[in-house]
């Protein structure tokens, strides 16, 4: 049993794909991820195929999740999903990029992300399963080789499935969506991974695996850095250290704090964010460039990773305090 099983009965060639990332974990992690990259791309073609859409020709992985978001077919958070995975299945592929511990960060949101399209695509009452990690132990050549075989051919099907499947209503699609998606299980690991390539989007270097104090990374000048777990004297949260401390070259301009999409935003920003902020070392205060009342970095941030929704204006999205 696998933990890509649920897929089994209404798309056994996704299932196949976990199965196979998770077999590569330990012995071979970039394919891993690669697998995990082919997983999203059958979901985005399966997705075409199901909503009676024609992609461009010659279209790119990133034109066809985009198509799809224009087209109101993937929420935002999806969308997020489905091109931090691409990105890295290209790293892997080109780059020979992935350690265990990436494929390990990698593979619960892809099975979440698997989930909200079986409930989207396949069956809506779905349960979702906590993710749990395989036991260290690989396929044998001949079993890997077989599921590679199997997984082409399953493909097709699934495929002519999806051509043949009733057509569905764009917001009867939008409604399933919708619902399954503020179902879908995430974890902390897919929070960070979300964050810091937003981060990455808007100009910061942004690794939380590796751009982290405890590691050695210092502000540098020249650098824009949001450096992870920076100490503080603060005796809340993580033993009082900030989840990201943002650097325009040795300037200290910021604190980040992040949470899970579960909590009070504005909450965590007057708590945790704030005591992170009033709260640096002696040792760092070389790096601040004033004082804002009792705050000795300017900007204090606090997020989900997830959108802002106006409606639900303390739990999503993010709410900055100057």
């Amino acid at each position: 049993m696998t933990n890509f099983e649920f897929l089994k009965n209404s798309f056994p060639s996704l299932e196949n794909l976990g199965t196979l990332a998770e077999s590569y974990l330990y012995t071979d992690p970039s394919t891993s991820v690669m697998k995990l990259g082919i997983l999203c791309e059958s979901i985005v073609e399966l997705i075409f195929q199901f909503d009676r859409l024609t992609p461009p020709n010659k279209s790119t992985a990133f034109k066809r999740i985009d198509m799809l978001s224009r087209e109101g077919l993937l929420p935002r958070e999806v969308v997020d999903i489905l091109n931090l995975v691409r990105k890295a299945r290209n790293k892997a592929a080109h780059k020979d990029w992935g350690t265990t511990e990436d494929a390990k960060r990698f593979l619960p949101m892809v099975h979440s992300l698997a989930w909200w399209f079986e409930a989207t695509y396949g069956d809506p009452n779905v349960e979702a399963s906590k993710y749990v990690l395989p036991v260290e132990k690989s396929l044998t050549d001949q079993a890997t080789d077989w599921l590679e075989q199997e997984t082409a051919a399953l493909a097709k099907d699934d495929g002519t499935k999806a051509k043949q499947a009733p057509a569905v209503s764009k917001a009867k699609r939008s409604q399933r969506s919708t619902a399954a998606v503020n179902q879908r299980p995430k974890t902390e690991a897919e929070t960070r991974l979300l964050i810091d390539e937003q981060l990455r989007q808007v100009g910061w270097d942004a690794d939380t695996e590796n751009l982290r104090y405890s590691k050695g990374t210092r502000p540098v000048e020249g650098l824009n850095q949001a450096i992870a777990e920076w100490p503080t004297d603060s005796t809340v949260g993580r033993q009082g250290r900030a989840d990201y401390a943002l650097f325009v070259g040795l300037n200290f301009v910021g604190v980040i704090e992040a949470k899970a999409e579960h909590s009070a935003i504005p909450s965590v920003l007057d708590f945790q964010a704030a005591d992170y902020g009033r709260l640096i070392k002696d040792e760092h205060v070389e790096f601040t460039m004033g004082q804002w009342g009792a705050f000795k970095v300017p900007f204090l941030f606090a997020t989900n990773g997830r959108p802002y929704i106006e409606q639900y204006k303390t739990q999503s999205g993010e709410v900055t305090l100057v």
